[in-house]
């Protein structure tokens, strides 16, 4: 996703819990100037921090991307309140700490924005066995639904991209724990394959530019059709 924003111009800032991974990523983009910095989403005075870093490194604030999370495996009757709270925590509230924070930089410069939130399929097809995952990613997808109410007065437009079966270091853990479950999935879409990185990315970098800029409050699926696949018949023998 940085490497998109950088590939289309923008400056970027890359903000993740490990500061060393952030500096990693922020100088291996090309263009520039980049920046980096740790940051904690669900603490209200890093993710202002983050904030204030990003309009004193390069004068201002355009667009939010945000795409923290985890992928807590438990069975719903194991699931401790920890685990709940971890994955709420990550995906939902972080959201809206980061979406308030540069929503009130975004008026004061006085000319919009726009959020962009990382979603899943997993909001409509629940996953078992996955904690609140499910769960908050649906309530991520409202929570951008409210927002592009609220704040479209303000010129800011608030959007989620809801990725199917991704390419990520997260769903390799997965396979590693689980490996039959890629070709169980697989079997499962119309596209055999999962989707990449830099074509979730084209997609967000795309809702941030001039040309979706009427486009507001919307989930948009990137699962190569594997929502509408419940009827797909089984492969030959």
């Amino acid at each position: 996703m940085s490497a998109g924003f950088a590939r289309d111009g923008a400056q970027v800032v890359v903000a993740d819990l490990e500061a060393g991974r952030a500096a990693e990523v922020a100088g291996g983009l090309e263009g520039g100037p980049h920046s980096s910095l740790a940051v904690d989403v669900v603490d209200p005075s890093s993710v202002e921090a983050a904030v204030r870093h990003a309009v004193d490194q390069h004068g201002r604030v355009d667009y939010l991307a945000y795409c923290a999370g985890n992928n807590v495996k438990a069975p719903s009757l194991e699931l401790t309140l920890e685990q709940w709270n971890s994955a709420l925590d990550s995906h939902l509230t972080g959201a809206f700490l980061f979406s308030q924070a540069v929503a009130r930089q975004l008026i004061a410069q006085g000319d919009g924005g726009r959020i962009v939130y990382v979603s899943s399929v997993g909001a409509w097809a629940p996953i078992p066995q996955r904690g609140a995952y499910s769960p908050s990613k649906a309530a991520l997808n409202s929570l951008a639904g409210m927002l592009s109410i609220e704040w479209a007065e303000h010129g800011i437009l608030t959007n989620t991209v809801c990725p199917g079966v991704a390419e990520t270091a997260m769903t390799t853990k997965v396979y590693e724990r689980d490996p039959q479950l890629r070709d169980t999935r697989r079997k499962r879409m119309p596209i055999k394959r999962e989707v990449r990185p830099d074509e979730i990315a084209d997609l967000i970098v795309f809702l941030c530019s001039p040309r979706a800029s009427y486009i507001n409050g919307v989930a948009i699926p990137i699962d190569g059709g594997f929502l509408n696949s419940g009827f797909m018949p089984e492969p030959s023998s």
